[in-house]
């Protein structure tokens, strides 16, 4: 049954915790505790006691957010009661971040453990932009425990994994965000511990996560760092102009019709439900409403080029399902090509290539997949240099 309205907690008040999570939660009855590490950030929003969301769709609208408290993280004893008393826990912080997250959060749960019953339980759904967000936070947070303590919180917390769509521009105004309408936001039902289910709209809890969590990450994600690697390399700014670029978006198009083709015989979508997916990302990221920096979307490179990321994930089930990736490989070239400022990932990636070429995919992405690619990737860097690197 769904949980009747309180509070939840929302770890992270950045683009994605204020705009997508926190928004949709206050919408479904449900008061805000926010938790985050940027003093000035806190400040504005206490002192504001709301912040509005413009909604981009074919019917535009304005939230405006309140009924929440903000605490900084050097205020975590203040933070606890409310912390103790919440049986959802969001956390919306890039995935780089998720290990600095759990390290701050644990001594929490190990508090929470020991001052509530058997039967109190808490859920975690961590809403990063990767595979497996959770499941990650869960590892870390049990890093040297007891094993009779980790025993006790695996049984009282739940970990879903969750898999979020909605794409929130970075704010010059921290009390005014602009997101789209559009939210797709699922979560593994299997996981969550107790007899209640948070009930936020859009919020579906599914049976089979992975699927609906690889259809997202190997369409919509692929195709926005496609566009991403792509436009950065031609030295646009925004998403929008570099799918604007009819170059790019068609290797984007036939990207994604790769990565769709090898979802569909994974896990059994129909060619028209993959077909209007692709559709919806391919119609919406031309449109200038919504500004999506290019930065934000090719930071940390190494990640997205990692096994079961957004292009060589899709390359081996490609591979396991007959078929060779092509046009897929062009956002691995286009991401061993990108020098992105002030990025650690991407000047370790630039010294590799420097030094071993295009071999030193193997050891960045960690993937099976990546040799068996190699020759393809060899021989498409200088294309992909030739058509968009800006001279």
């Amino acid at each position: 049954m769904p949980v009747k309205n309180t509070s939840v907690v929302v770890v992270g008040a950045g683009a994605t915790g204020r705009g997508h999570v926190a928004q949709l939660a206050r919408e479904s009855g449900y008061e805000l505790v926010f938790v985050d590490k940027d003093a000035d950030l806190c400040a504005a929003l206490r002192g504001a006691g709301a912040y509005s969301v413009r909604l981009v769709s074919a019917h535009p609208r304005t939230v405006t957010v309140d009924g929440f408290r903000i605490f900084h993280t050097s205020q975590k004893e203040a933070f606890y009661p409310l912390f103790r008393d919440a049986p959802v826990l969001f956390t919306a912080v890039c995935p780089g971040n998720i290990r600095d997250a759990a390290m701050w959060l644990r001594d929490l749960f190990l508090r929470w453990l020991k001052e509530t019953g058997p039967r109190t339980f808490k859920n975690v759904l961590c809403c990063e932009n990767m595979n497996h967000s959770s499941t990650t936070f869960r590892d870390i947070l049990f890093e040297g425990l007891p094993s009779d303590v980790r025993t006790s919180l695996e049984s009282r917390v739940g970990f879903a994994n969750t898999m979020v769509a909605r794409v929130v521009a970075k704010p010059s105004d921290p009390l005014s965000l602009l997101g789209e309408e559009y939210s797709e936001w699922t979560a593994d039902k299997s996981a969550l511990r107790g007899p209640d289910i948070p009930s936020i709209r859009t919020l579906d809890f599914v049976d089979d996560q992975t699927s609906y969590l690889q259809r997202k990450l190997y369409i919509h994600n692929t195709g926005h760092a496609t566009i991403g690697f792509l436009g950065f390399l031609k030295g646009y700014t925004y998403i929008h102009e570099a799918a604007q670029d009819s170059a790019i978006m068609e290797i984007c198009e036939k990207a994604i019709e790769e990565s769709g083709w090898a979802i569909q015989r994974e896990y059994g979508f129909s060619e028209e439900v993959i077909r209007k997916y692709r559709a919806a990302l391919t119609e919406k990221v031309v449109s200038p409403e919504l500004p999506d920096e290019i930065l934000r979307v090719v930071r940390e490179p190494a990640r997205k080029l990692g096994s079961e990321e957004r292009f060589l994930g899709p390359a081996a089930l490609m591979l396991k399902h007959g078929r060779q990736p092509e046009f897929l490989l062009y956002g691995v070239c286009a991401a061993l090509l990108s020098r992105i400022p002030g990025d650690s990932q991407s000047e370790r990636i630039a010294d590799m290539v420097a030094d071993r070429g295009a071999s030193s995919l193997v050891e960045i992405s960690g993937s099976p997949a990546a040799s068996k690619v190699l020759s393809r990737v060899e021989a498409l860097i200088p294309v992909v240099r030739e058509r968009f690197q800006r001279r």
